[in-house]
């Protein structure tokens, strides 16, 4: 504030104090992702995870949720497909800060070939011990995961959760897996979203959500990925070289 008034006097010009002074204040710095005030050597934001660097360029990845039961009852179905409208929306929100690109429909050849995420939807009537499974790699990328319908749907019954808790339910198993296959390890915290063995009780009461470093680390990952992938295409020739 001292520097901005400049009070330092200026005998040789006598410029009149009021003209000297700078009452500018310089431009609030925002998160564009989360509105949070930032510093502008900041490169995550705290609050959301997401890169404050714009000169870095952004890669990301195809996650295709996939829903592709098949032997199932006609009101299941059709209970199912109700509750995966609000499901999708919870997930597609708890991404929103991760580099990735979501979709329940088939990726693109063209665009994706086979690098993206397939994330199996499926209703079996082979009994389990699990909601859900992911192929794993520490601080990597993996290709697929399984979420299991009937067995949340079965946990949901016994506890006679709600529709919404239901629907709270599956979004977290969904995001949970997800977050596995771009290499997310447990957690140990009983609310975390990575907790390992999601307990009904407590995420049912609410939609996912990831902390800054989580996402951090699945942001970096995407990227470790990504530059990989690119490095292992081979190099355009120049006109030269032809």
């Amino acid at each position: 504030m001292y520097y901005r008034l400049n009070l330092k006097k200026d005998r040789s010009r006598r410029v009149p104090l009021w003209e000297r002074l700078d009452l500018k204040r310089p431009t609030k710095l925002r998160c564009f992702s989360c509105r949070l005030r930032v510093q502008s050597s900041w490169r995550i934001c705290p609050q959301c995870g997401t890169c404050l660097n714009n000169n870095q360029p952004k890669y990301l990845h195809c996650i295709w949720i996939n829903a592709c039961w098949v032997d199932t009852d006609r009101q299941t179905e059709l209970m199912l497909l109700e509750i995966l409208e609000d499901v999708f929306a919870k997930v597609f929100s708890a991404f929103r800060s991760i580099n990735v690109f979501l979709t329940s429909e088939p990726p693109d050849s063209q665009q994706w070939g086979e690098r993206f995420t397939h994330i199996g939807l499926i209703i079996d009537k082979e009994p389990v011990d699990y909601l859900g499974v992911a192929s794993f790699c520490k601080g990597g990328v993996t290709d697929r995961a399984i979420v299991r319908l009937d067995q949340i749907i079965n946990t949901s019954e016994r506890a006679n959760l709600s529709s919404s808790q239901l629907s709270n339910l599956i979004a977290n198993t969904i995001a949970h897996e997800v977050a596995h296959t771009l290499g997310l390890d447990h957690s140990e915290l009983p609310a975390d979203v990575m907790n390992d063995g999601l307990d009904h009780r407590i995420h049912s009461l609410m939609p996912p959500s990831f902390h800054a470093e989580q996402i951090t680390q699945m942001n970096y990952a995407i990227h470790q990925h990504q530059v990989a992938f690119l490095s292992s295409l081979p190099a355009e020739k120049s006109p030269k070289q032809k």
